[in-house]
């Protein structure tokens, strides 16, 4: 790779790790259960990838998956009154882990617990461990929660964190839900970042039944046009907190929409080069479960990009870092 000079741009690659913890509320195991089972192999191939192509990766990870068992899980659960209330109670984990049938540990529940593939991804070179709260927090949803419930959930996250040596840097927002009064949370508990949303109307945060059928459509849609820009910016300078905002999601590749995908990587290649230009930041993010499936050709796409990356690299000097390396050189 070329050796970085501090005019060049920064590739950032993130992905929110929630196995089955971030699709409780919307599908059942029977209806997602196959891409939650794919990641226990998915997972150990973007870790060689990564690896091949000297990929810094922030890997934002809900904590009740990092717990090794159901009575450690319990006996990290926040004190009742320090729980979140939703409107919508199907979105609470909490809920959740009263009504299902969660196994003891990972041997026999795969879909709620990671600690194998946590072990895994710490092992590989470059890899950062950022928070996605401990129970897949919404800040938006849960808006009239006290800011005390939020930061209960913090440290929650920061023990179960401890017991593999690590002190996250960083945060990602579960379904991107940021909120001022979260953020002064995160400052107050010495996180140094978070991923903030792509700078257009389209990916504000917004509660999920605000998430309307035109939003949907036209997010949709510019994930092969461009109607909302290359969303690459100037590394942030001389700030406390930093936003190392999303530029582009990565779509789990089609079958319906397969005859697109050529627009799709041109799409996020044509904005990483304009980075690499520029000297500035793209940020790619998606969820190991995205590749849970048609693993062949999302690791086919996956790695077109990566190559892209490869030759941005050598021409332009462009380099892979994670939020915590953007967060930690923006303070400079």
């Amino acid at each position: 790779m070329k050796e970085q000079d501090s005019n060049a741009g920064i590739f950032v690659i993130s992905l929110d790790f929630e196995l089955f913890w971030g699709m409780f509320d919307k599908e059942t195991i029977a209806s997602y259960g196959e891409r939650i089972a794919g990641e226990r192999t998915a997972i150990p191939r973007m870790l060689s990838m990564f690896k091949e192509y000297e990929i810094h990766a922030t890997w934002a990870t809900v904590g009740m998956l990092m717990t090794r068992s159901k009575a450690e899980l319990t006996s990290l659960l926040p004190p009742q009154e320090l729980r979140p209330i939703y409107t919508d109670e199907s979105m609470s984990s909490y809920k959740y882990i009263k009504i299902s049938e969660i196994g003891d540990d990972e041997t026999k529940d795969i879909y709620h617990f990671g600690s194998n593939l946590m072990e895994q991804i710490i092992a590989t070179p470059f890899q950062e461990i950022a928070n996605h709260t401990f129970s897949h927090f919404y800040c938006v949803d849960g808006h009239n929660n006290a800011p005390e419930i939020f930061e209960a959930d913090l440290d929650a996250h920061a023990k179960i964190s401890a017991t593999y040596g690590i002190e996250t840097s960083t945060i990602v927002f579960p379904r991107n839900q940021a909120s001022d009064e979260a953020l002064t949370s995160c400052k107050k508990k010495g996180l140094l970042g978070y991923r903030g949303n792509e700078g257009h109307f389209l990916y504000k945060s917004r509660k999920d039944k605000q998430q309307t059928y035109l939003v949907r459509g036209l997010r949709l849609l510019d994930h092969y046009l461009n109607i909302s820009g290359h969303h690459t910016y100037p590394l942030p300078r001389h700030t406390d907190f930093v936003n190392v905002p999303a530029s582009r999601f990565l779509r789990p590749w089609s079958k319906k929409l397969r005859f697109l995908e050529p627009l799709r990587l041109r799409r996020i290649k044509k904005a990483m080069t304009v980075a690499a230009k520029r000297g500035e930041v793209f940020h790619l993010w998606w969820h190991p479960h995205n590749f849970g499936i048609d693993q062949e050709k999302n690791f086919a796409n996956l790695r077109s990009i990566l190559e892209h990356y490869s030759k941005l690299n050598k021409t332009y000097g462009m380099e892979s870092m994670t939020m915590e390396e953007v967060a930690l050189k923006a303070t400079k």
